[in-house]
């Protein structure tokens, strides 16, 4: 198997790059962004690739629209992305970034990501994952189809294709941009809780209390469960006080961004214009209440029919 993910070459479209600050005041700012590959195996030769450095232009606010190709990349291996400053002597860290395999693989992203200890910076970037047996089958939806072998045997198959099961959702919630200051005596903790809209179903990240509170990242995973197809998604980011909680704004996810393919990407939050919130939904496959449902069912039948005779 691992012959087989080797051969996986990673795309990445550096687009652009917003909110840079000044870093070298003599020679002016010539930023540039390194892209590398976290290989698992620890003496495996580095797999890095760097964009031109922009000379001339908003160098705050520059542009790369280019196109970096990375080699034998494994599934669960993570990519860094450091945006450099270039000076005279040197190069200085304006930023880096780590995005988790999850982030882009099988589905690829396409989108914003913040750059930590940079408040409302943000770089512009596509990526796809190209070649292997594995993306293709990860990215394959999950039902099956067999040709009947009767008119007979046809009519249940069509039936089942119509129900989707309930699924567990892989919920990872990153990253907020440009949320408001709301709780000024005690200071703002913003977090996040996920819900099935409409059906009580919910996760939350814990309040985050240190560092950038308006800028704020969580960088956690939860499982939803069960997840019906066909339900959307709300995000309603809240500020925890002393008393409560306030609502900074909510996002609502339509189904057909959920499943069966997934979603990666930076969405916006309502009612605040420059308010980013970052999250990553994946099917994990059929909810265990599903199981359950079917067991309850047949009891229900069972009983009916009991019923039935005794009259």
């Amino acid at each position: 198997m691992s012959a087989v993910v080797a051969g996986y070459k990673l795309l990445v479209h550096i687009i652009r790059a917003e909110g840079l600050q000044h870093m070298n005041h003599f020679t002016g700012d010539h930023p540039y962004v390194v892209c590398e590959v976290k290989h698992a195996d620890n003496h495996a030769e580095k797999t890095r690739v760097e964009t031109k450095t922009i000379t001339e232009g908003d160098t705050l606010n520059p542009v790369w629209n280019e196109t970096l190709e990375l080699e034998n990349w494994q599934v669960g291996e993570a990519l860094e992305l450091t945006v450099y400053d270039k000076g005279l002597i040197g190069s200085k860290t304006e930023g880096r970034m780590v995005l988790p395999s999850e982030f882009f693989f099988p589905n690829g992203f396409n989108g914003m990501v913040g750059i930590p200890d940079l408040p409302n910076s943000k770089l512009h970037m596509t990526l796809q994952v190209i070649g292997g047996v594995g993306a293709a089958d990860a990215a394959a939806p999950q039902a099956t189809y067999a040709a009947p072998t009767s008119m007979e045997a046809q009519q249940p198959v069509v039936e089942e294709t119509l129900v989707e099961a309930p699924q567990k959702m892989a919920v990872s919630i990153l990253e907020a941009h440009g949320l408001q200051q709301m709780n000024h005596f005690t200071g703002d903790a913003p977090y996040v809780v996920c819900e099935v809209y409409g059906k009580g179903v919910k996760v939350e990240t814990k309040p985050m209390t240190e560092g950038d509170t308006l800028n704020p990242f969580w960088g956690e995973t939860h499982t939803l469960d069960p997840y019906c197809p066909g339900d959307s998604l709300e995000f309603t980011v809240y500020d925890k006080g002393l008393i409560g909680a306030k609502t900074e704004g909510k996002v609502l996810l339509p189904p057909e961004l959920i499943y069966p393919h997934g979603f990666s990407g930076m969405l916006h939050v309502s009612g605040l214009s420059q308010a980013l919130l970052h999250v990553i939904v994946r099917p994990l496959g059929p909810s265990a209440t599903s199981g359950e449902s079917k067991a309850k069912k047949k009891k229900k039948l069972k009983v009916g029919k009991k019923s039935k005779g005794c009259c």
